[in-house]
């Protein structure tokens, strides 16, 4: 009886520092002045496992086995401390595979750069019809039909574009831009995926292999 009653009370114990382990792993979004995600990215161990959840508005650590490390499941992405960027790789709709800025700040869904938008076919409808009630707008909207980043595809994203003859720099505020002939111009992106998407996706970083991994927040 008396072993029964200790075996009891260390099955508890174990079970209540188990849950206090894993409930100190998380921790509330920190702040940053610059980029969330270089902050993150440069503020936590070379080894570590991020996981963001917006929704919860919390960052977790998480064990090495506990994610699929098989490339498909995943996207490549990469930190620029220069320009301050977290670029990760995506591929659209037409199987067109570029790099795109993760921002937190950017409050819309998507911005792609003009040059992007025509080479998906999205500014074909721009001149369509009576757009006089937008020509006061440097941005017009249309939707992706579909946005892929490892394992996961996004559907109809909702896409602002810079109108035809609106200047628009990617990089403002960001230089200095590498020449085409830097090694660092590879990562240079064409557009952003924002908070309005961000919001209702898991994000998990493993920063030692700079692979991203990505779930809809309800399907944990």
């Amino acid at each position: 009886m008396r072993t029964s009653i200790y075996f009891l009370f260390f099955l508890t114990f174990s079970l209540v520092q188990i849950t206090h382990s894993a409930e100190s792993a998380c921790r509330p979004l920190p702040e940053a002045d610059g980029d969330f995600f270089v902050a993150l990215v440069t503020a936590n161990d070379s080894d570590s496992i991020l996981q963001i959840d917006f929704d919860k508005e919390e960052v977790c650590k998480l064990d090495s086995g506990s994610i699929d490390s098989s490339e498909d499941s995943s996207a490549p992405f990469h930190v620029d401390l220069v320009l301050n960027e977290f670029a990760v790789e995506a591929t659209f709709e037409q199987g067109f595979t570029t790099w795109i800025r993760i921002d937190k700040k950017y409050s819309e869904s998507l911005l792609l750069d003009r040059k992007t938008g025509e080479g998906l076919g999205l500014t074909e409808a721009e001149f369509l019809g009576d757009n006089s009630i937008l020509e006061a707008e440097d941005f017009f909207k249309e939707f992706l039909g579909s946005l892929q980043i490892g394992s996961l595809e996004l559907r109809d994203v909702e896409a602002s574009i810079p109108r035809f003859g609106v200047s628009y720099d990617h990089y403002q505020g960001r230089e200095p831009v590498p020449a085409a002939t830097d090694a660092a111009s590879q990562f240079l992106t064409v557009g952003t995926l924002g908070a309005r998407e961000l919001e209702r996706l898991i994000i998990t970083l493993d920063i030692a292999n700079q692979r991203m991994y990505l779930m809809t927040s309800n399907a944990r």
